[in-house]
């Protein structure tokens, strides 16, 4: 976070991404998809103007504002990290593509920045770099030529900075395009990937654990709109468990359209299971009924596939050969993001999205109840089916259904859902 950045009059954000450009004739599709969530995060900023250049996505204050102000820039910097398919942003200068307006723009504004760099507590190393891209190849100057020049001014006027290629804590970048130049001293990484809702609604199934919503934003990232869906064994599970899941939904929800939540109490098929299945198979038992309930929703509903946080070997039920077993319970694509993931890996992400404080809280869940103590780590669908043979599996997903609740997750008001037979 560049909590030291001074303010300056900034007035154009110079939106980057990466993947949108690989995108051939469709890009204009996701360059607007792009804009569409940019407006949604920077709402709060005031009017916007968008200029779509090749690469790039500028926006400008709507007149009669000509900069944008301290408040504005403090919420592109906290907001940009919650949106798909941008890769990074930088609050600067939008200018003509004029090299002497270029370099009296550093000259202006880079003693303030240098300062507030040095006001720092503790101070850090004065390390410095420019870079320039010059897209306009017919501009007389090579971007080499650019920086060069550059250098010998700044450092003429801050002897004790060292250049730093590589890691700089100052830096100045700038662009000289066809019709703008750009300048920009701080660069706010967002999360690159797609769009949200550039590739479809799915439905995940959102436990109060870590790995689940990290799954769930790894698909928004890729530009899936993601519906979750969470099972309940109440009363043996506390209203404190559906209270967390909603806590994380809604965080989750900072990173896309509003996803809905559905709440299912399964506690029923629960109880079926342990009384007349052998205890090994009643995990598995257990996430093939959830895998139906999540089918019909999706059937329901018209998501395209179903997410789970499933990484392989982590949990008994996680293995290939009961993933294998789960899997064949329903027809839908099954996405798993993390299959491969190191656990560390999934908590890193979930800390930086947010999620991490939530899901650690501990709340009792429906994988905790009848938990049995011998479960099989390679189950085999015959033996399975044979256990599936002495439940009525349409009697007890009726009767899941009939108790499936709709949760808003932004308000956590909740009602009954009503499906025609």
């Amino acid at each position: 976070m560049t909590h030291w950045q001074p303010y300056l009059p900034y007035n154009a954000l110079n939106c980057r991404y990466n993947e949108i450009g690989t995108k051939g004739k469709n890009r204009n599709r996701f360059e607007e998809q792009l804009a569409d969530s940019l407006r949604r995060a920077f709402a709060d900023i005031g009017g916007m103007d968008f200029r779509f250049e090749h690469g790039r996505i500028f926006i400008v204050p709507k007149a009669p504002a000509t900069v944008f102000s301290p408040e504005a820039l403090e919420i592109v910097r906290s907001r940009a990290k919650a949106v798909a398919g941008l890769s990074s942003v930088s609050p600067g200068f939008l200018l003509e593509p004029d090299y002497a307006m270029l370099k009296a723009v550093i000259i202006e504004h880079f003693p303030t920045l240098y300062k507030a760099f040095m006001a720092q507590n503790p101070p850090q190393e004065p390390t410095y770099a420019t870079r320039i891209r010059r897209v306009n190849k017919a501009f007389p100057m090579t971007a080499t030529e650019m920086e060069c020049d550059i250098a010998d001014i700044i450092l003429e006027a801050h002897p004790e900075l060292k250049l730093d290629l590589k890691n700089a804590n100052l830096l100045i970048e700038a662009e000289m395009r066809y019709h703008h130049a750009f300048v920009s001293f701080e660069r706010v990484e967002g999360p690159g990937g797609l769009p949200s809702g550039s590739a479809g609604r799915v439905l995940a199934l959102l436990s109060g654990g870590i790995d689940s919503p990290v799954a769930c934003y790894q698909m928004m990232r890729r530009g899936c709109t993601v519906d979750f869906v969470t099972f309940n064994s109440e009363p043996y599970t506390p209203p404190a468990y559906l209270t967390k899941v909603v806590g994380i939904a809604r965080k989750l929800n900072e990173y896309q359209k509003r996803g809905k939540l559905y709440a299912v109490n399964i506690l029923d098929a629960q109880k079926a299971i342990r009384d007349k299945c052998r205890s090994k198979h009643r995990t598995v038992l257990y996430r093939r009924f959830m895998m139906r309930v999540a089918s019909f929703l999706a059937k329901t509903f018209g998501h395209k596939a179903l997410v789970t946080g499933d990484n392989l070997g982590q949990v008994a039920s996680q293995t290939l050969e009961n993933m294998g077993v789960i899997s064949a319970a329903v027809p839908n694509m099954i996405l798993r993001p993390l299959l491969t993931f190191e656990k560390l890996e999934t908590m890193q992400i979930a800390r930086n999205i947010g999620t991490y404080d939530l899901s650690i809280e501990e709340v009792p869940d429906s994988c905790t109840v009848f938990a049995p103590n011998d479960p099989t780590t390679a189950a085999t669908l015959e033996n399975v089916l044979e256990d599936e043979a002495l439940l009525d599996i349409p009697a007890l997903l009726d009767a899941a259904i009939a108790k499936t609740d709709i949760i808003n997750p932004n308000t956590a008001s909740q009602h009954r859902l009503e499906f025609s037979k």
